[in-house]
């Protein structure tokens, strides 16, 4: 019955509208033209003024006005119409029965684009017949027998609502100043009003239509309202997490049912804070600031699981309660994909940032009140964030910073060969800050290494040995970090981003190898095709391996100072340094020693047959002006 009664109503509003909207129609066509009119008549008037009074029509002719005239004539009747919201002005001569255009512009592409373009065709001295123009018969009754008329009119360039005065010139010639608007104008003019009118009437219908169905939107709209209201009382409005107090209460309701369950549920407890978030705001501004936070909050959903709650406690710190079933295990398990998710956020190139977290992983203590357990909570991350990874990370950004501030310099240190007296470089990186000074790379390379930053300053070096070694004339050596080299893809990385690196050879550490020794061949097999060759840097420090040794297409095996400085010490460190030299020979590698400071280390070296040096007594590591210059000079030879 209602819907009977309801579609009644709407049928004959809708008769209603229809009928409001022809008798709207009609009344807004009539007071649109008395506009119009009004608009025309004024603007046609002014055409004597615009033209000025040396326009005259007195022995006008096909001939008697220059291109240069007419086309000045068009560009101030193009103005006017701008200035006077009609499309077309103009001036019409009866020329020998013939209605005939002496001057003529608008407001419209055609004539812009001839004044624009010196394009004098069809501004003066054009009739009627040749624009197709269907009131030829009218324009000269009008001349001849009125002062004033309304015309609509079409020709080749559509239909018209016109206005002709009919004025004498100074010179006693009778003329007719003429202003046009297209009547697909004005039909636009008149249909954006009854859109308006259509409009008022479609709402009036949904309004009835609304006051039907009162009652039941009040009772929807109350309770969107009292969501939103929930909404905003208990989650963050920038992260959709829960707030501190919502959060807070919901924690105190799980302990307490854990508490008084006889089902003793495991509880965990991730905190995690944005280190230096105040950088990220001063350096790229709040709203990257806040892209951050949200960052952050991605990555933690992305990380735990749906039913583990995320609080937000304050600007940059997080709550994550881990509850149900859950033990040690899987929290480790979870800490690793949390960080495996933030470096994939940082390693992503889209990202004018990168994010450094400090985080803190605690179990709940049955018994023990949440304010307690908050209060470890914090104490451990201020500790952390003072004297762990968060001290760390406080350079992070700074790194990338340094990097496009161009802080990072390159030294160059050479390795003498005795026996050729050839001459190469190891490229050493270093940081000047412009606040803390120099850094030393044992301080700024680990964190680079927790981050994709590893992957920038890799980059760097490599672009800049680049150019350096075409001004060196000599292989240059770098080192690659273990942590960088084992990512996945890195040969093709490598490849794609730095062509043919002719000339340049990577040191890694035994580290490098420890994972999956064949993957590491195949990778360092691939770079070999580009000219890279390799190195085994630090030998015996670290992993040493006879098995994955003899399987690496490696050229050069390089010894640690570690094993030079105890050398003398005792005949035991003299037998060790001498026997890894003879491996290094026996797998027919190049041996070099590092860290070579005094006559008495080379000579006792030489002895055990090194004949590549690399340390003080030869040179220490300088920018390149410095060492092309010592070049030059035959500096690096002078000692051998």
């Amino acid at each position: 019955m209602k819907v009977k009664q309801n579609m009644k109503i709407f049928v004959l509003l809708t008769i209603g509208i229809f009928i409001y909207g022809y008798l709207g129609y009609s009344y807004l066509r009539d007071k649109e033209l008395q506009a119009i009119n009004s608009n025309l008549y004024r603007a046609a008037k002014n055409i004597p003024y615009y033209l000025g009074d040396e326009y005259t029509f007195e022995g006008m002719d096909e001939n008697s006005h220059t291109d240069e005239e007419a086309l000045e004539a068009t560009k101030i009747l193009n103005e006017m119409s701008r200035a006077n919201n009609v499309d077309y002005l103009f001036t019409v001569i009866d020329e020998g029965g013939m209605p005939t255009y002496t001057a003529v512009g608008g407001d419209v592409e055609e004539y812009i684009d001839k004044v624009k373009n010196g394009d004098p065709t069809e501004l003066y001295w054009v009739n009627f017949k040749d624009l197709e123009d269907d009131s030829i018969k009218e324009t000269i009754d009008v001349l001849k027998n009125k002062n004033i008329h309304y015309i609509d009119s079409t020709d080749k360039g559509g239909g018209f609502r016109s206005i002709y005065l009919v004025l004498k010139s100074k010179d006693g010639r009778k003329y007719i100043a003429g202003a046009d608007i297209k009547m697909e104008n004005l039909s636009l003019r008149i249909l954006e009003k009854f859109t308006y009118i259509i409009l008022n009437g479609v709402l009036i219908i949904l309004l009835v239509l609304l006051l039907i169905s009162t009652t039941r939107r009040i009772l929807s709209q109350k309770e969107k309202i009292t969501e939103e209201l929930y909404i905003k009382s208990n989650f963050d409005n920038l992260t959709g997490v829960l707030k501190r107090e919502k959060g807070m209460e919901k924690l105190n309701e799980l302990i307490n049912y854990n508490n008084a369950s006889k089902i003793n549920q495991n509880i965990y407890f991730g905190l995690f804070d944005i280190v230096d978030l105040s950088y990220i705001n001063n350096e790229f501004g709040m709203e990257i600031g806040d892209k951050a936070i949200i960052s952050l909050v991605s990555i933690l959903r992305e990380t735990f699981r749906s039913g583990d709650q995320i609080i937000r406690l304050n600007g940059d710190q997080f709550l994550v309660v881990i509850e149900g079933s859950v033990d040690s295990d899987e929290v480790i398990k979870l800490e690793k994909r949390f960080l495996e998710n933030l470096d994939k956020f940082n390693q992503t190139k889209e990202n004018d940032y990168k994010i450094f977290i400090c985080k803190i992983f605690k179990e709940y203590k049955k018994d023990v009140s949440v304010k307690t357990t908050m209060k470890t909570l914090f104490d451990q991350l201020d500790f952390e964030k003072k004297h762990g990874d968060g001290a760390f990370y406080l350079l992070g950004n700074e790194i990338k910073k340094g990097i496009e501030n161009k802080e990072f310099k390159i030294y160059y240190q050479p390795k003498v060969n005795l026996k050729t007296k050839k001459v190469e470089f190891e490229a050493l990186m270093r940081w000047n800050h412009p606040e803390k000074g120099n850094i030393s790379p044992g301080i700024f390379i680990p964190i680079a290494e927790k981050s994709s930053l590893i992957i920038d300053l890799t980059y760097f070096l490599i672009e800049q040995v680049k150019k350096d070694i075409v001004r060196l004339k000599t292989p240059v050596s770098l080192n690659i970090s273990p942590i960088h080299f084992n990512k996945k893809y890195f040969s093709e990385e490598i490849i794609t981003k730095h062509g043919t690196l002719k000339g340049i050879n990577f040191e890694l550490t035994e580290g490098a190898f420890i994972d999956d020794v064949d993957k590491c061949i195949e990778k360092m097999d691939n770079l070999k095709k580009i000219g890279i060759n390799f190195s085994i840097d630090d030998f015996g420090t670290g992993y040493s391996s006879l098995s994955y040794l003899s399987k690496l297409p490696v050229s050069t095996l390089k010894i640690d100072r570690s094993f030079v400085i105890n050398m003398f010490e005792s005949p035991e460190n003299m037998k060790i340094i001498k026997t890894i030299i003879e491996l290094g020979k026996s797998l027919g590698l190049e041996v070099i020693v590092e860290g070579t400071e005094t006559i008495q280390e080379v000579n006792m070296l030489k002895e055990m047959g090194v004949e590549i040096f690399q340390g003080y007594y030869y040179g220490k590591p300088e920018e390149l002006e410095i060492v092309l210059k010592k070049i030059e000079e035959k500096e690096y030879t002078k000692k051998v």
